[in-house]
């Protein structure tokens, strides 16, 4: 795989991570037993999946690993059997061993170009699964969850993969925002072998609107401004228009006008006529 050169080449990314490694019990007996056993369920999980462990590419992570699966392995398989295959394999490693060497692992699965050098391999796409599998929504879900794995899936994996398949509920997962360091992106969680109850309304989630830090500030009327007969108090003009532009005049009437067209004045009004006998105000 080395030897692609530069040119990123396309992978799917499972990566996990087992909860509470460096917990206080866990020495380093248990951390070698725990780091055994994630590579065993792991393994077992890819092949229950279809997935060879020897034909990825694997990096280490101490409490995790990340592997780089080739794209002649379909993705469906990876987010509809090894979930639920690894949350086995979880269970039984843990039937078999001491309470500070059993483990819960959390899940995170991404798909796109990656690079390899001598080193190892590297891209944006890379650092965004990373990303997700260290977000505080799924370290939350798998805290909040009786069960031993937590999912998270990129927006990608969810709507080609998730929203597709033929044996997931997409209405089991959860739209969470993910935002780590620069990353902010729209991701789903599910908890395999504890699902979340199924919930369509969920599946109609927008994703998030891009951010504008330098967006021109939105002029509005004072709110002792009077009512405009052809405009709204949000600032709509009188042809829907959304008014962003600047606010001119002053005196006995201001002008707000838009790159559209629309403008409206909005002026002071008129005293209230003076009932016989009412005594004139000093100017």
């Amino acid at each position: 795989m080395a030897g692609t050169g530069r040119h990123a080449v396309h992978r799917t990314m499972v990566l996990v991570d087992v909860e509470g490694y460096s917990a206080a019990a866990r020495t380093l007996p248990h951390q070698l037993d725990t780091r055994a056993g994630m590579y065993a369920v792991l393994a077992e999980a890819l092949a229950a999946a279809g997935v060879p462990m020897r034909a990825c590419w694997q990096g280490d992570a101490g409490d995790g690993v990340v592997v780089l699966v080739p794209p002649e392995y379909p993705k469906g398989p990876l987010v509809e059997v090894l979930p639920e295959a690894l949350a086995r394999a979880v269970r039984g490693h843990n039937s078999t061993s001491p309470d500070a060497a059993r483990a819960r692992l959390r899940l995170a699965v991404h798909a796109g170009e990656v690079a390899f050098d001598e080193h190892g391999a590297t891209s944006p796409a890379m650092v965004a699964a990373f990303r997700l599998l260290d977000a505080a929504p799924v370290r939350e879900a798998l805290i909040g969850s009786p069960g031993v794995l937590a999912m998270i899936v990129s927006g990608l994996v969810f709507d080609e993969v998730v929203r597709n398949s033929m044996t997931l509920d997409p209405a089991t997962f959860r739209p969470v925002e993910v935002s780590v360091k620069a990353f902010h992106e729209l991701a789903w969680i599910s908890l395999p072998d504890q699902p979340y109850p199924p919930d369509p309304t969920v599946l109609t989630t927008p994703s998030p609107a891009p951010e504008t830090p330098e967006a021109a500030p939105r002029h509005r009327a004072p709110d002792s401004a009077p009512h405009c007969g052809t405009c709204e108090s949000d600032g709509v003009g009188p042809r829907g228009v959304r008014i962003a532009g600047d606010v001119h005049g002053s005196g006995p009437g201001i002008t707000i006008g838009a790159a559209t067209g629309d403008h409206v004045t909005i002026g002071t009004p008129p005293p209230p006529p003076r009932e016989s006998g009412e005594p004139g105000r000093p100017r």
